[in-house]
């Protein structure tokens, strides 16, 4: 009989649907379960950016406290510490403690002391001579030994914006080689201070919040808390202007060093042209405009982004005098020929579209 017969089907093993609730207590309890902190404190990490994404951030944070305050089990006790630890909320965290020991709920040794988290002292930043992002590295080590690793993508031409990141549940000296390429003479690996990445971390989430749109795989919503977590435990201080922002009389300076060369730019009316495309290498990387990737020319010679001002003379002029600055720039940096080649090429293939398009007002 049809009914029978569709009965039968719900019931089938597999068919049966979990609710959302269920979904996040069974999380919530393998996390609990779990001999380290990072299945857990990714659930809660979770929470709490949908929290911080809401229109309230702090009423949807008290409204998340409730609903674990209201139900009387392990999971949500863990979920409730985590929380309060997680946002730095001193006075939750006592009302927390009260809460739980009313409860009579044990939980993990490393949950419980989560407070006592340590940060490691060291930091490391990852880049590339390019410099158009840099991957920061910080580190904490969780009560019981639990290393914790976070890896916050900076994007610097786009003004030093946190665009990603995640956390890791392994010490940083064993996350930083599984970043590097092996055998890549481009990328550039050293120590910072600690308090440097806490400040260029911080400032690059600033920037994220201040920005335009959504940045970032959904992971990194979800990582940001615990990333914002660790980076409350690390020494404040430190600096955060890696971008540099070239004076006047610097781009003078380098724009002299260019043209002692005998590069044949010096005239009055060429010199105008050499001026702006030093200015506009100066969003090139950290702001050096003697470093130029693919990426960066392409950018440059693009007729939609217009970024050489249609009133300067000569435009039609500016792949070759681009083509010579790479040329002095590169080995004036030290950089390798291959990469020089690779920015010749990328001018080759963006010079054909651009001259198109700044000698087509002279035609018509």
């Amino acid at each position: 009989m049809p009914k029978s017969k569709k009965r039968a089907n719900r019931r089938r093993p597999g068919q049966r649907r979990t609710s959302p609730e269920t979904e996040l207590m069974d999380a919530l309890a393998a996390g609990v379960d779990s001999p380290t902190p990072g299945p857990l404190l990714g659930v809660v990490g979770l929470l709490l950016g949908v929290a911080a994404g809401g229109d309230d951030p702090a009423a949807s944070l008290d409204d998340l406290v409730r609903s674990f305050s209201a139900v009387d089990r392990a999971e949500t006790s863990a979920a409730l510490l985590a929380i309060a630890t997680l946002t730095v909320e001193a006075d939750l965290r006592r009302r927390v403690r009260r809460e739980i020991a009313e409860r009579g709920h044990v939980l993990p040794r490393w949950l419980a002391e989560l407070d006592r988290t340590e940060p490691v002292d060291r930091a490391v930043e990852i880049s590339t001579v390019f410099r158009d992002d840099d991957e920061v590295l910080v580190g904490v080590t969780v009560p019981g030994g639990h290393p914790l690793t976070a890896v916050v993508r900076i994007d610097n031409e786009l003004g030093a914006v946190a665009t990603d990141g995640y956390v890791v549940e392994s010490p940083l000296a064993s996350v930083v080689p599984l970043l590097v390429e092996e055998d890549n003479p481009d990328v550039r690996v050293r120590d910072v201070s600690p308090a440097d990445a806490r400040a260029r971390i911080t400032a690059a989430l600033q920037e994220l919040d201040l920005g335009p749109g959504r940045l970032g795989s959904e992971n990194w919503a979800e990582s940001r808390p615990l990333v914002e977590w660790m980076l409350s435990l690390l020494p404040e201080g430190g600096r955060d202007d890696v971008l540099q922002e070239l004076s006047e009389d610097e781009l003078d300076e380098i724009a002299g060093r260019f043209l002692a060369t005998g590069a044949p730019w010096s005239g009055d009316d060429l010199r105008p042209l050499l001026d702006e495309v030093l200015v506009a290498g100066c969003a090139n990387g950290i702001g050096d405009p003697l470093v130029w990737s693919p990426h960066n020319v392409h950018r440059l010679l693009d007729p939609r982004l217009l970024l050489l001002s249609p009133e300067t003379l000569y435009p039609d002029r500016a792949p070759d005098l681009l083509r010579d600055l790479i040329r002095f720039g590169h080995a004036e940096r030290g950089l390798r020929q291959e990469l020089t080649d690779d920015a010749l090429a990328a001018v080759d293939a963006s010079a054909g579209a651009f001259l198109a398009a700044v000698r087509e007002p002279d035609e018509d």
